[in-house]
């Protein structure tokens, strides 16, 4: 494979990552905003992001295995649209259940999309030169945070916070229009005959896959507790507006892009299982800072930008390890891998939305400690390959 169509790759698929990940992360600083506009709770709003994982969780074993059997880019280019029209719609929504809708589609598009970008990265690049990949493409879903967040904030405040949902969709427009003239998939697929059945079969029987995917479910459950309602903790504390917390995940997504870039690195240095446990340790301690660091902003500042890092890295770990339990059925693993994260997702802000409620932020750290936990736990399940 030449250098300028690795680049062309990895370039087309950091920037969908992106752009995915944006609008992902987008509604945690400005679901306060879309809770006033719609007369309703915060609590009521996040299930907009439950929604979305749902429909994520749900529709990646259904979607993400056709990239065993067919074309991944065509399958790419497919999933971007029903993306890009979920986003649009989105920007167009007068109450909470046209809100809902519109989130299921994009989350239906993301289910399709991302599964593959990462069967992509497997079927095109290895050993070193994969783990370096990886990274870097994860490190689009940071910089999505510490670029893409502020900048939707910015388009809610200088309008209202469906600007923010049409900005995302212009970028994946853009998006779209270059994956299409991405190079194609160099690889002959032998699997194009092989059923649903026998994809399943061979990810749920391969060694280290089932636990694996139940460190993704249970870490994610610990990140996207404390995220999803990191912003809405923020203001209701400090009273910064949506802007100024807008801002404030410049310095965690930063950190956490950086984390992510060097990902390979630190992989190739400790290992991939030993840096998914560290990691997850240095997590939950940072967390438990959070819990007693009280109403000082620029501890909690310095407390994300850590935190930043160790997810960064830890999470780079779990997915380079992820992709190659079952190099003959990637997209139908990652398909399962993403379906296990968003799932997190729905988990922890689902339930973190009641938690939120009764018990704080406080409430939504200790169901994050937990989730963390239980995630090193199993870390330490994982047999030898």
């Amino acid at each position: 494979m030449s250098k300028n169509r690795n680049s062309m790759i990895i370039l087309g698929l950091f920037l969908g990552i992106f752009v995915t990940g944006a609008d992902s992360f987008i509604i945690s600083p400005i679901l306060p905003e879309i809770a006033t506009s719609f007369k309703t709770s915060v609590g009521l709003t996040a299930y907009g992001v439950t929604i979305y994982a749902l429909c994520f969780a749900f529709g990646s074993p259904i979607f993400g295995p056709l990239g065993d059997k067919y074309n991944k880019k065509k399958l790419l280019i497919t999933g971007i649209v029903v993306f890009f029209l979920g986003t649009m719609l989105c920007g167009f929504s007068t109450n909470l259940l046209s809100f809902y809708i519109y989130r299921a589609v994009a989350g239906v598009g993301a289910s399709m999309f991302v599964p593959n970008v990462w069967a992509f990265i497997g079927s095109n690049f290895n050993g070193k030169r994969l783990n370096h990949v990886m990274g870097i493409v994860m490190s689009a879903l940071s910089l999505s945070i510490a670029v893409g967040v502020p900048l939707g904030t910015t388009l809610a405040q200088i309008s209202d916070w469906h600007m923010a949902f049409w900005g995302s969709a212009v970028l994946t427009f853009i998006v779209l229009v270059f994956i299409i003239f991405m190079p194609n998939q160099n690889v002959i697929n032998p699997n194009a005959r092989m059923s649903y059945i026998k994809s399943f079969k061979n990810v749920f029987l391969a060694k280290n896959a089932v636990i694996a995917l139940m460190i993704t479910l249970t870490w994610m459950i610990g990140f996207y507790s404390v995220y999803t309602f990191l912003g809405t903790y923020i203001q209701s504390t400090f009273g910064f507006d949506v802007g100024m917390t807008g801002y404030i995940f410049i310095a965690y997504g930063l950190s956490n892009f950086i984390a992510s870039f060097f990902g390979g690195k630190v992989m190739t240095l400790l290992g991939k299982k030993r840096s998914i446990n560290l990691n997850a340790s240095i997590s939950i301690i940072i967390i438990l800072g959070l819990m007693i660091s009280e109403n000082n902003i620029l501890i909690l500042i310095l407390l994300l930008i850590l935190l930043a890092f160790a997810q960064g890295f830890g999470v780079t770990s779990l997915n380079a390890y992820i992709v190659n339990i079952v190099p003959s059925n990637r997209s139908t693993l990652m398909a399962f891998n993403s379906s296990s994260l968003y799932l997190g997702l729905t988990f922890g802000s689902g339930i973190g939305g009641q938690i939120y409620e009764n018990f704080g932020f406080f409430g939504v750290c200790s169901m994050a400690i937990l989730g963390l936990l239980i995630a090193q736990v199993i870390t330490n399940l994982l047999k030898k390959n």
